[in-house]
C-alpha cells in the first residue's frame, strides 16, 4: 500500500476541489493563474486596502470551505473570502478607490498576478455581474499601469496549455 493512501477512503471526498466547476473547464494555465492570484501580498499591513479586494477575489475564484460551495452575489462569509462588499455598488466602488489610492505600496509581482487573475474572472466567470465587476477592475489596472488590454482571444492564446496536443 502506498503511504498515505487508504483504499477505503470516500472517493467523493477525494474529488473535492476548491475550484468551482466552471473553473475546471478552463485550460490548466488559466486555472493556475487563478490559484496564484489567490495569495495576497506579503509584507503589507493587515488593514491595507488590498486585503478587501483579495477577500472578494477569493470569494469569486474559489469554493468557500466554510460552506462547501461557491459564494453567492453579496454573500457575507469570513475574513478570508466574502462578497458582502463586492455585491454592493457603493461599497465596492469605495474598495476599488482605496485600492488604487494605495497601489504604489504594493509589490509589482503581486499586482501582475492579481491583474491576470481578475482578467480571467472578467472573461470567464459564468455570472455576468461578476464578469462586469472584474472586467472593470482589470481595465482600471491596465490603465493605471499604462498597458494595452488583452482581448479574450489574446488571453486564451497566451494561456492555452501550449503543447497540449503532445501530452
Amino acid at each position: 500500500m502506498t503511504a498515505g493512501f487508504d483504499r477505503s477512503m470516500d472517493w467523493d471526498r477525494m474529488r473535492l476541489s476548491v475550484q468551482p466547476d466552471w473553473c475546471r473547464s478552463l485550460p490548466l494555465q488559466q486555472q493556475s493563474v487563478l490559484f496564484l492570484a489567490g495569495r495576497g501580498p506579503d509584507g503589507i499591513d493587515k488593514a491595507h486596502p488590498a486585503k478587501r479586494v483579495h477577500v472578494a477575489y477569493r470569494g469569486c475564484a474559489f469554493i468557500a470551505a466554510k460552506y462547501g460551495r461557491h459564494l453567492e452575489w453579496g454573500e457575507r462569509a469570513d475574513g478570508f473570502m466574502s462578497l458582502h462588499l463586492f455585491g454592493h455598488d457603493d461599497s465596492w466602488a469605495e474598495v476599488v478607490e482605496d485600492f488604487f489610492m494605495h497601489i504604489d505600496s504594493l509589490p509589482h509581482h503581486y499586482l501582475m498576478h492579481l491583474m491576470h487573475g481578475v482578467q480571467i474572472l472578467g472573461f470567464k466567470h459564468p455570472d455576468f455581474r461578476f464578469r462586469a465587476r472584474w472586467m472593470d477592475f482589470y481595465m482600471r489596472m491596465v490603465e493605471d499601469m499604462h498597458l494595452e488590454p488583452e482581448s479574450e482571444e489574446q488571453m486564451d492564446e497566451r494561456l492555452s496549455d501550449w503543447g497540449r496536443e503532445h501530452w
